[in-house]
């Protein structure tokens, strides 16, 4: 890791301050797409080895660029990271997105695989799901049926995207089932989906998508019994905000991290011995030193919390870091005041990765 995300992303903001100018020149007069989308690609590059995005003008004139996390939760925290440290004289006249926007009155259109499809060739039948704080909907598509699961699947999620938007597709749509006859009832439009959506979230009370990165799950787990357990396998219940670097942790495969890696991210964890510390105790305290250590990082755009656990032998906190120098150093000094613990210490979110200990 030659350089911290963090610096990446305020290098990439003022080469795109500089060139943005020429940027809205090239979309104002039609050049070539290729030229145009490698020069902004440029302008990313400092902060991301590989990201995507479109660009466009609103009916109001301003100028978008719209980042993608494609899908993925794990990558949507550092592309909002990337959105949150945009200046704010660019702001007048760009938008700047993390993950697609949805337009409810698009009449957007595309054509895949030999077969054309817009909002009046899908009908979809909607169910709340309050437990799940999702939508589970059932699509009845003539056209869609004729597809390879994979291609309908492919089609389906970008005509989604494009009505209410990549977040909502990621975070509240839950099953989708395509059926081969509409169901009895009124069918929900694509473009009314957003709406259904939005009146759950108010209704329901689901977590806001304005907020939806802070989103958190919980989960439990049965402890390894073997004699030569490795970090986390002792943990009996936690909470994330990232399931996806949970899966890749336990599943123990690194690729995902890697990917991170190339651009200055890192996802890993803090832990101390909390066998000496009461029960009533053991969540409570790891909420005082994740405050103390957050109060520093989140102002200094260094770190950000995905979640914690507690395990029989360790308590864990997780962030996304951004300047994993700059973390380890706060770290340090916050956890210099708990060395009584013991063993305290910090690892990547790679299975059986040696630890860096900072107290023992």
């Amino acid at each position: 890791m030659s350089k911290s995300f963090k610096e990446g992303v305020d290098k990439c903001w003022k080469i795109f301050a500089k060139e943005e100018a020429s940027i809205r020149e090239m979309m104002d007069n039609k050049t070539e797409a290729e030229e145009l989308l490698d020069t902004v690609n440029k302008t990313l590059s400092d902060a991301f080895h590989n990201v995507y995005f479109e660009m466009g003008i609103n009916e109001e004139g301003k100028y978008e660029l719209i980042l993608t996390p494609e899908g993925d939760r794990a990558s949507l925290f550092p592309l909002e990271y990337w959105k949150q440290a945009a200046p704010e004289e660019l702001k007048k006249i760009w938008n700047f997105y993390s993950s697609k926007p949805g337009k409810a009155d698009s009449e957007f259109g595309l054509r895949m695989y030999d077969t054309n499809l817009d909002k009046d060739k899908v009908q979809i039948f909607a169910e709340v799901n309050e437990q799940n704080q999702k939508v589970d909907i059932s699509v009845y598509s003539k056209e869609l049926l004729t597809l390879e699961e994979n291609q309908r699947y492919s089609m389906f999620f970008i005509l989604l995207d494009q009505f209410i938007g990549e977040l909502y597709t990621m975070e509240y749509i839950g099953m989708i089932e395509f059926i081969d006859k509409p169901l009895n009832g009124n069918p929900t439009p694509i473009s009314s989906l957003k709406a259904l959506i939005d009146e759950s979230i108010n209704k329901y009370k689901w977590f806001p998508a304005e907020n939806i990165i802070e989103k958190c799950s919980s989960y439990q787990m049965e402890p390894s019994k073997a004699k030569d357990w490795q970090l986390r396998e002792d943990i009996f219940i936690g909470y994330t905000a990232c399931i996806p670097v949970l899966n890749a942790f336990y599943n123990q495969t690194a690729e995902l991290f890697e990917k991170f890696e190339q651009d200055g991210i890192v996802y890993g964890f803090l832990f101390y011995k909390n066998t000496n510390i009461p029960q009533d105790q053991m969540v409570p305290l790891r909420g005082e030193i994740e405050d103390k250590i957050l109060a520093i990082t989140q102002k200094e755009r260094i770190a950000d919390t995905i979640g914690g656990a507690t395990g029989f032998y360790f308590s864990y906190m997780d962030f996304i870091i951004y300047d994993k120098k700059a973390f380890m150093k706060i770290a340090k000094e916050v956890l210099s005041e708990y060395s009584y613990l013991g063993e305290i210490g910090f690892s990547n979110f790679v299975f059986g990765e040696e630890p860096e200990y900072l107290f023992k």
